[in-house]
């Protein structure tokens, strides 16, 4: 028998007297191995009366263990350790040693104070029991809302301290139930393994294992499908996935459905030839249906030798093989374009009271290469394209009006100063302008890639142009099948219209803004806030200049500027004709001049996508010139 032993045995036959400890401040048993259990304990602290008088010094503390039950006095069960190092294992663990693994072992604690008075009470905080044992038990439970399709799902105990010692395990649907066993103070996690038709449950959270203790978790797998149906390019391989999850088409046919088993933003793409374009797909619930369009940037482009002789210019790109042709009268024309951005969404709108046309966002090359240029439309965001500055708009429709409205059955108003009709479609509120070089430039790009020709007037209609005496009034062109071509009449004694936008050469000419001349040189500004007459302050000066004695000249070039490859002005003009060049003229002078377009009612020839003139000066007004109106969102 212990000299401590023996000493309570003692003090309790002599009766012996005293205040007893309070119960432990601390006391904990686990296990640490399955052969050994570490106790942690703070023993209680010296007691005192009301007046602060010490009443009870504390000694120390047996503990004694069984496996009957916990010991309940300091002579029962086995002695673990009486200690008097008071606080020595509040931190650092005794360790009991050379027990049995599943085993439960109850420990008492037993403290006593300086007098040898014993605290024999069964607080909670005088007991703890533990198991020994290699680690934490993991049973990891599934649970299936409807078995019809269910096969197995792998379930994997992950161990985040040592990946060598990462379990799985297989669950069916009958066979449900997994139990994995992790080392003492690894940390691990649970992953749900993915099952074909069913929702998966979230991994659980990363813990570290605790010998002796027992987790349960338990997952649920719901039956649950939504489709995605893709439409794509033929050829191409199709992908859908979320996360880890990936289903690839099994055709490509350029129609495919598939079916998801999970909610979340699902990311279909495409490949082919070294092309890649995906987009997102949102499922949120169970039997959801959702359509989606994938295609790869598409090219349209045309090519032409730079001073050819010839009006016309070679397609390239996505464009090669389509053609185009306008409508006469009551005969509708046809284009390939129709069904291609941004050709396909240039159509009419009303904003308030105004007929106005889109001129959709689109970006575009123009370049050239040895003696080549090339002027390539894309329908979506690519290397080495840029938006054009002059798309996102809406043009008018008409020929400004009375009230300074884009409408129809209104004659032009005429007889103003740039800088008047500018004021005045300002007047309109925020987002009003005038028509300027970058919308020209726009829509002279659309209309050449889609018809590939320079000579509008032969290609869409010579317009009204052919020695009338004086302007016609908007909305003639409205039942011109597809908005593009001229209604029946004489030629040259009708109007034209080109993808809605009626009148844009002929009929009268058109003052346009963000352009000033001097002297043959070129200034441009995209931004209509500082837009002014007679200025090259917030202007960019192009690299080519035009002469400054042209007078109806025929174009034979349109200038490239690296820097601004979007303007589109005359370099070169007077060996040209109506059939040759760019087949439109050029009117220039000396000094400060402003930028009109498309000729007028009596021009003839002359007129076109591409007539300019940089003759007159800002003060000058004529009953020939007028106006469009220009909107640009916010």
């Amino acid at each position: 028998m212990a000299w401590s032993e023996a000493k309570w045995v003692v003090d309790q036959l002599m009766g012996k007297l005293g205040v007893m400890p309070n119960n432990m401040r601390a006391f904990s048993a686990y296990a640490t191995s399955k052969s050994s259990i570490g106790l942690k304990f703070l023993e209680p602290a010296d007691s005192y009366d009301a007046a602060g008088n010490l009443v009870c010094s504390v000694g120390g503390v047996m503990i004694r263990m069984s496996t009957e039950g916990f010991p309940t006095t300091a002579a029962e069960g086995d002695l673990v350790i009486d200690n008097n190092e008071l606080g020595k294992y509040q931190s650092e663990p005794f360790v009991v040693s050379g027990l049995k693994a599943g085993t439960t072992y109850y420990f008492s604690a037993f403290p006593y104070s300086t007098s040898g008075v014993f605290n024999l009470s069964a607080d909670p905080a005088n007991r703890s029991e533990a198991i020994p044992a290699d680690g934490e038990t993991v049973k990891v439970t599934i649970n299936i809302d409807d078995t019809t399709g269910f096969n197995l799902a792998v379930i994997t105990c992950v161990d985040e301290t040592d990946t060598s010692a990462t379990q799985t395990a297989t669950l069916t649907k009958t066979n449900r139930t997994a139990t994995f066993t992790v080392p003492i103070g690894h940390k691990y996690h649970v992953e749900y393994g993915a099952v074909d038709g069913y929702s998966k449950p979230a991994n659980t959270a990363s813990k570290t294992s605790v010998a002796g203790t027992t987790t349960e978790y338990s997952g649920s797998y719901f039956y649950w499908s939504a489709t995605i149906k893709v439409t794509y390019p033929v050829g191409s391989t199709l992908t859908c996935s979320l996360g880890e999850t990936v289903y690839t088409a099994s055709t490509d046919t350029g129609s495919y459905t598939f079916t998801v088993h999970q909610a979340g933003t699902w990311t279909v793409k495409i490949e082919k030839d070294g092309e890649t374009a995906q987009t997102t797909v949102k499922i949120t619930s169970d039997g959801e249906e959702k359509t989606v369009s994938l295609a790869f940037v598409k090219i349209y482009g045309i090519s032409r030798s730079v001073g050819a002789s010839s009006t016309a210019w070679a397609r390239t790109d996505d464009a090669v093989g389509k053609t185009a042709s306008a409508s006469v009268g009551t005969t509708a024309g046809k284009s390939d374009f129709d069904d291609c951005y941004p050709w396909s969404e240039m159509k009419r709108e009303t904003i308030g009271t105004d007929v106005m046309v889109k001129i959709p966002e689109f970006y575009f090359r123009r370049y050239v290469q040895g003696s080549v240029e090339y002027i390539k439309i894309a329908d979506k965001a690519a290397e080495g394209f840029v938006k054009h500055p002059g798309s996102g708009k809406y043009i008018g429709a008409y020929k400004t009006s009375s009230n300074n409205k884009s409408v129809k059955g209104a004659a032009p108003t005429v007889s103003q100063t740039r800088a008047t009709m500018r004021t005045n479609a300002k007047a309109k509120g925020t987002g009003w302008s005038l028509i300027d070089k970058a919308a020209e430039s726009a829509i002279q790009m659309l209309y050449l890639v889609e018809f590939a020709d320079n000579n509008a007037q032969a290609k869409v209609g010579r317009g009204y142009c052919d020695a009338n005496s004086a302007a016609i009034s908007t909305g003639s062109c409205d039942s011109v099948p597809n908005l593009t071509g001229r209604p029946a009449g004489t030629v040259g004694k009708t109007d034209v219209v080109y993808r809605g936008i009626e009148g844009f050469w002929g009929n009268i000419w058109e003052w346009v803004d963000g352009l000033n001349f001097n002297n043959g040189e070129y200034w441009v500004c995209t931004d209509p806030a500082k837009y002014a007459d007679d200025t090259s302050s917030n202007y960019t000066k192009l690299s080519y200049t035009g002469a400054t004695n042209w007078s109806g000249s025929y174009i034979t070039t349109e200038g490239m500027d690296n820097s601004v490859p979007w303007a589109m002005m005359p370099s070169a003009a007077g060996s040209g004709s109506e059939t040759t060049g760019y087949a439109d003229g050029i009117w220039s002078s000396t000094g400060w001049r402003v930028l009109r377009r498309g000729g007028y009612w009596y021009h003839a020839s002359i007129c076109g996508v591409f007539t300019a003139g940089v003759y007159n000066a800002s003060s000058d007004t004529h009953t020939s010139i007028g106006s469009r109106l220009l909107f640009t969102p916010s």
